[in-house]
Order: C-alpha cells, then sequence, then structure tokens
C-alpha cells in the first residue's frame, strides 16, 4: 500500500523541496530504469521543482537558509557540464549521455555532405533539446551573467531545428539517416549512401518544443547579421496547428485525430512563442495575430468541460475499476449552484481526474487570456475546488504529488502539480512564466542568456574582419601572405604543414584561392 495523500489544504513548500531535492541526489527508484533515454526531462522537472520552490535560488543568505536552493555552487557546475555533455556534434541534444559519443568520435565525420558517415545517429530529439535549453538557464546562477548559454552551438542547432520541420509546417522528433539499398531510388545516390529522414509523428507536442527552441535561440536576426540562420516556416506551422482543432474546439496532436487537453495547451502555447516578444512583459506586450489563433469560443467551451466533480471511490467498489463516477460536467451548471467540494480534470472525455490535467488545462486558458486580453477572453473554472483536489486528494504525504489520488508521487506529477497551483496563484511559489512553465526569473535567465550569445557573435565577427589597415577597401593592400593565413583558416590546415602530408589538396585549395584573390585585387 502507498502511503496516504497529505489532507490539510495547504502546500508544505519544504516537504515538497526535500522530495525534489532527494530525486537530484539519490537514484530514483526502479521503475524509472526504462526511462533513462529521458533523463533531460527527468532533469528539468528535478530542477525547475526545486527553483520553483525556492524564492532564491541562488541565495546563500542564513537568514533563507529555509527556503533557499539545496542546488550547490558544484552541483550547479557538475549538472551544466553533464547537459553540455549531451550536445550533438550536428546539432541538438539527446536526452542522455547513454545516446552520445564522446567528441573525439565524430572526428572526420561528414554530417553536411551526408556521405556514408552516421551524421544522425538517431541521438539528438526535439524535447532533450528545448529541456537542455531550459535546464542550462534553471542552473545559471548570478555569476553566470551573459554566459548562460556558452558552448551551445546555437547555429548547429538551428539548422538542426530547421531540418525537422516537415512541408506541412509539422514537425518530427529526430533525424535518421536510411541507407540506400537500391541504385534507382528517388534520390539518385546509390546504394551505400543514405536519405536524411524526419521521424516521429505529426505530433503538436514537437510544434510547442520547436517554438521554445526558437524563442530561445534564434532572436530577430536579419540575414546581414553575424550568426544568421534561415528560419523555420512560421506560417506553415501556425496552419498546421489550427487544422488539429477538432469539432468539438478542443485540439489534437494533429489533423482528424481525437482532441486532448495537453495537446491543446501544446498548440496554444506554441502560437503564443512564434508571436513572443524577446523580453519584456508578455501580459502587456503579446497581442497574437488574428490569423495566429484557433477559434476562441470554441476552445474555451473545450476547456470549461473538462473539470468536474470529484467523488472517492466506495470502499466496496471494484479496485480494477478505471473510471469513477462523475456527475455532469460543471460547463452546465447555472451561476447560481455552488462547485462541489473537489473538482477535478481529464484531458479527454470520459477520463478520470489527473493532476497534470489541471495544469494543460488552466494553463491553456491563461495562455489565451493574457493573448487576447483586451477581448475580455475568460472561462469560469473552479480554482478553490481544484485547489483542494490538489491538496486533499494527490498532494503526497512524503512531498511530490501523484498522478491519481492514491497512488505515489513521480517527478512529472510533481512538477506539474506546482505548476497547476502556481497558475493559480497559491502563494510561496516563484511568479510563473505559463508559456515555458518556468519561473519568470528563468526567463530572465534565458533572456540575458540570449543577450550574451549575440553580443559574443558580434564580437566574433568584428574580431575576424581585416584591421583597418589590411581591409579590402582600405589604404594598403593585402599581401599574398595575408591571403594565405586567411586560407589556411577556411581550411582548417597550415601550408607548412601540408607539405609533409601524403595529399596534395590542402596546398592546391590554397593557390585556388590566392588566385581567385588575384583575380579581384592587385596582390602585392
Amino acid at each position: 500500500m502507498f502511503a496516504q495523500q497529505q489532507g490539510n489544504g495547504s502546500l508544505d513548500l519544504a516537504k515538497h523541496l526535500r522530495y525534489f531535492t532527494r530525486c537530484m541526489r539519490t537514484l530514483l527508484p526502479q521503475q524509472y530504469t526504462s526511462n533513462d533515454s529521458t533523463r533531460m526531462a527527468l532533469g528539468f522537472f528535478i530542477i525547475s521543482g526545486i527553483d520553483l520552490l525556492t524564492q532564491d535560488a541562488s541565495s546563500t543568505d542564513p537568514k533563507n537558509s529555509k527556503n533557499a536552493s539545496s542546488i550547490s555552487a558544484t552541483d550547479r557546475s557538475n549538472f551544466r557540464d553533464w547537459v553540455l555533455s549531451c550536445q550533438h556534434t550536428a546539432g541538438g541534444f539527446a536526452g542522455s549521455t547513454t545516446h552520445t559519443l564522446p567528441p573525439h568520435e565524430y572526428d572526420g565525420w561528414d554530417f553536411g555532405s551526408l556521405r556514408t558517415e552516421p551524421g544522425n545517429s538517431n541521438c539528438s530529439n526535439i524535447a532533450a533539446t528545448a529541456f537542455a535549453l531550459l535546464l542550462l538557464a534553471l542552473l545559471a546562477d548570478q555569476a553566470s551573467g551573459e554566459a548562460v548559454f556558452y558552448g551551445v552551438d546555437r547555429v548547429a542547432t538551428l539548422r538542426w531545428l530547421k531540418k525537422l520541420q516537415r512541408p506541412d509546417g509539422s514537425f518530427g522528433e529526430v533525424l535518421v539517416d536510411i541507407p540506400n539499398i537500391d541504385s534507382h531510388d528517388a534520390n539518385k545516390k546509390g546504394p551505400g549512401s543514405v536519405t536524411e529522414t524526419i521521424a516521429g509523428g505529426r505530433d503538436m507536442r514537437y510544434c510547442y518544443l520547436a517554438a521554445i527552441i526558437r524563442w530561445i535561440l534564434r532572436g530577430d536576426m536579419q540575414p546581414e547579421d553575424p550568426g544568421w540562420v534561415e528560419d523555420i516556416d512560421v506560417e506553415a506551422l501556425v496552419r498546421h496547428i489550427r487544422a488539429g482543432q477538432t469539432f468539438d474546439g478542443g485540439v489534437a496532436e494533429s489533423s482528424m485525430h481525437e482532441s486532448h487537453a495537453g495537446y491543446a495547451y501544446c498548440a496554444v502555447s506554441a502560437l503564443s512563442l512564434l508571436s513572443r516578444p524577446l523580453e519584456g512583459n508578455v501580459a502587456e506586450t503579446q497581442t497574437g495575430p488574428p490569423q495566429s489563433s484557433v477559434n476562441i469560443p470554441y476552445i474555451l467551451h473545450f476547456l470549461a468541460s473538462r473539470q468536474f466533480e470529484y467523488t472517492d471511490v466506495l470502499s466496496d467498489e471494484d479496485d480494477d475499476e478505471e473510471n469513477f463516477f462523475q456527475p455532469d460536467s460543471l460547463s452546465r451548471l447555472s451561476l447560481t449552484d455552488e462547485y462541489p467540494p473537489f473538482v477535478g480534470f481529464n484531458g479527454r472525455v470520459n477520463k478520470v481526474a489527473d493532476t497534470c490535467y489541471c495544469w494543460w488545462v488552466c494553463g491553456t486558458a491563461e495562455i489565451l487570456r493574457q493573448m487576447h486580453s483586451s477581448e475580455g477572453v475568460y472561462v469560469s473554472m473552479a480554482q478553490e475546488s481544484a485547489r483542494r483536489f490538489l491538496m486533499d486528494k494527490t498532494q503526497h504525504l512524503i512531498g511530490g504529488f501523484s498522478k491519481h489520488p492514491g497512488g505515489p508521487p513521480d517527478v512529472y506529477h510533481a512538477y506539474f502539480g506546482l505548476s497547476a497551483l502556481a497558475v493559480l496563484g497559491e502563494p510561496g511559489l516563484k511568479p510563473f512564466d505559463v508559456g515555458l512553465c518556468v519561473s519568470k526569473d528563468t526567463i530572465a535567465k534565458i533572456e540575458t542568456g540570449r543577450r550574451g550569445l549575440f553580443r559574443r557573435m558580434s564580437t566574433n565577427a568584428e574580431s575576424s574582419k581585416p584591421s583597418a589597415n589590411k581591409s579590402i577597401t582600405g589604404a594598403r593592400q593585402l599581401s599574398r601572405r595575408d591571403l594565405l593565413s586567411m586560407g589556411e583558416d577556411i581550411a582548417g590546415c597550415n601550408v607548412n604543414d601540408m607539405k609533409q602530408r601524403q595529399t596534395s589538396e590542402g596546398p592546391a585549395l590554397l593557390e585556388q584561392i590566392v588566385q581567385r584573390a588575384r583575380n579581384s585585387l592587385q596582390v602585392s
């Protein structure tokens, strides 16, 4: 038997903090073994849970010891190193070091030309990449400053992300290299070659994760700016998301599928991120363009219909029974009716109450309210009854939240239970950003880290330019040695070293560069 739920109607911050800290410092229960490939996600839920429960994640003031971060500077550094160790040379992050190779193992692989080497080994996936970027921000402290994303290959990751988008606007999960067996295949590359293929379903979750990665890394750069990368097809993505809205107002994983509250959140939040400013107060500055929105009245009706009265299982009922008795939806109650004591949320019709759906539903409603604040968008939720359901039915004695009443806590539902309470305005939790599902402190770190990335790219671009007395348009002309140095940088070799090698490609390439330069410059 599992321990009973805590039923005192209050949020024990210290107990939840101990739960997440224990998950961070010790081995997780054996039930998590099969989740090795998603360790990046588990790490996000744990670290972000600790962050949400601590008023100052980097505080070392003894006065704040009760509510101080349990993540030491050493732990932050080690966790950051682990996250970066999951980065793939061709872009993106893997969910675990189990799915990556040491950097030197990639030496000599040509990821751009799709030669027979395994350029895409099914390592990087879109979920791990989004969680990795959020984790790097969560792990940053006040001393990190603009170095939050140092070590992230921004250009490679954005190029990899663009490759994950299909012509219909949807996103896949991973890129895989499929060997070409037939010499008459459509690509006509012949046996021994590979075809880069997008794997994973047309899933609304991938659209949301792509929007997260894009908002964090891309910025508003123009083609003439250093570090510019071609953007994803935003219009196609918006069309794909809008096509996912179903007859009942909800959103499915893709067109013509069953609606689901989790997909509704992913769709609405993705649209929000696509029009979100890079910095500033989202609630004050964001107004999603009309063409970027789903049908608002329909989706509000769908969200309101996800709440229902929760009733405990009677002692003489079958333990194997999946669904509890559920009275009519609260959406059909009149304004004079009182809310029942406990209100749960489900993700689909005829499903039981689940902790995380309080987050998916209330979070979606809050994003819609922010996106369309000028239009007075609002949906009535039984907030206090929903809070009591979380506090008295799924909050666990050892900390954390369970999926269903009576079950054990897990890091996924523990985090989304806190997220739901943060949206409902629970005291003691950090101010919360609904679109990215992290604290607003973390958003500030992301914005600072993005500025640092862009400033570093700009500085590197300036330092790589020829100095004033050696510029192409300057007073002095480039010498042959200058051009050779530039060629060595491009070719990644040294002329003198190349003389000792068994290939003639290096010097020949450099001479070609010199010759091309001579055609456009007067060389001294």
